[in-house]
């Protein structure tokens, strides 16, 4: 990413609490929490971080030149080359002892000496973006949205060819554009496929009608997510009426959206529009999520969430709701939001009206 990334400073606020927990160490295993707190990216890595800052990061040796480059803003991180990253880590705690994030294999666990869990530390301190954050975010949503808009506009949905096929249209220029990678597997569901929320891609041909896509893109690290349904001809009435009640729902969440805004009443708003107009037993996923390093992180606005939780300017939500009609069609409809000062901000600015193509 272009911005300068202050890791210390992440660290210092991860080792804060460290210290709260009572804890002398962390052992970060999460490679994504790996790479927030370091800038190192490669597949195989640990880091301890003590509660004082100190912080000792272990890689293989495959991965020694790049861990150097990547870490030289760093030079208060220690770096250790070795297979065996938990034993190095173990050693260098010593009796001070250590946490471990909740993610960590039980086997691993195990031959650790079971050490005590300490959850959402790293967590915590990756919800509120900073700047280079907010600015790979962006990038990435505009890359995926602008993507799509021309997809759209040469007729990559029409039909007569296959989902798989207008998939890896997409996907080819996704990565064509400069995308990293996928951030999940692309959803694009035509006909009665639109009915199942995660329905991926067939072999089936796409009929006239709703088609539900739902796509990402990784760039810099960092995760896009957003949902456009089109419809391949003319639509009927009821089509109209459903895009029309799902798109009135993801409005009103939209409209919620922002700083000291309940989690749980950011859900609420969309699911009773929907439950309102007779569908709510269709709409069978929650509204939203964060997104970041992971594409699916917290927070998160369902119907589960304790209504205590608020959002602050710099969280991302997505808003996304859906109904999806077994047998029939599904609709949903999906843009990643930051949250601002003042309200929130899309990163997926085309637009949400129901587009024929």
């Amino acid at each position: 990413m272009s911005a300068t990334v202050d890791y210390s400073s992440r660290r210092a606020a991860v080792a804060r609490t460290i210290s709260t927990s009572g804890h002398r160490n962390l052992l970060v295993s999460d490679l994504k929490n790996v790479r927030y707190l370091t800038g190192f990216t490669g597949s195989n890595a640990a880091l301890l971080l003590g509660a004082d800052g100190s912080a000792t990061v272990v890689t293989d040796g495959r991965y020694d030149t790049q861990i150097r480059q990547q870490t030289a803003s760093s030079p208060d991180l220690d770096i250790l080359i070795s297979r065996d990253l938990f034993g190095e880590l173990d050693r260098v705690a010593g009796d001070a002892g250590y946490a471990v994030e909740p993610g960590l294999p039980v086997g691993t666990a195990r031959a650790l000496g079971d050490p005590a869990v300490l959850e959402g530390a790293v967590e915590k301190a990756r919800l509120v973006k900073d700047t280079s954050e907010l600015a790979a975010l962006r990038e990435a949503g505009r890359l995926a949205d602008t993507v799509f808009t021309e997809f759209i506009a040469a007729g990559g949905i029409r039909g007569g060819i296959t989902e798989i096929e207008a998939a890896a249209d997409l996907e080819h220029r996704l990565r064509a554009a400069g995308a990293d990678g996928l951030s999940f597997d692309t959803i694009l569901a035509s006909g009665t496929n639109a009915a199942k929320p995660h329905a991926g891609v067939s072999r089936d041909v796409i009929v006239p009608g709703l088609v539900t896509v739902d796509f990402g893109v990784w760039l810099d690290g960092y995760a896009s997510d957003q949902t456009r349904t089109v419809c391949v001809g003319e639509p009927d009435e009821f089509s109209r009426e459903l895009y029309g009640l799902v798109h009135r729902s993801f409005l009103a969440g939209v409209d919620a959206v922002g700083p000291g805004a309940g989690l749980f009443a950011v859900d609420k708003v969309c699911r009773d529009i929907i439950t309102e107009a007779g569908y709510g037993e269709y709409f069978v996923h929650s509204t939203g999520h964060g997104v970041g390093l992971d594409v699916h992180e917290a927070p998160y606005a369902a119907s589960r969430t304790d209504e205590s939780e608020t959002l602050v300017a710099g969280e991302t939500l997505t808003i996304e709701p859906g109904v999806y009609l077994p047998g029939r069609t599904g609709v949903r409809i999906e843009n990643t939001y930051i949250v601002t000062e003042d309200g929130a901000e899309t990163v997926n600015p085309s637009t949400t009206e129901l587009q024929v193509v």
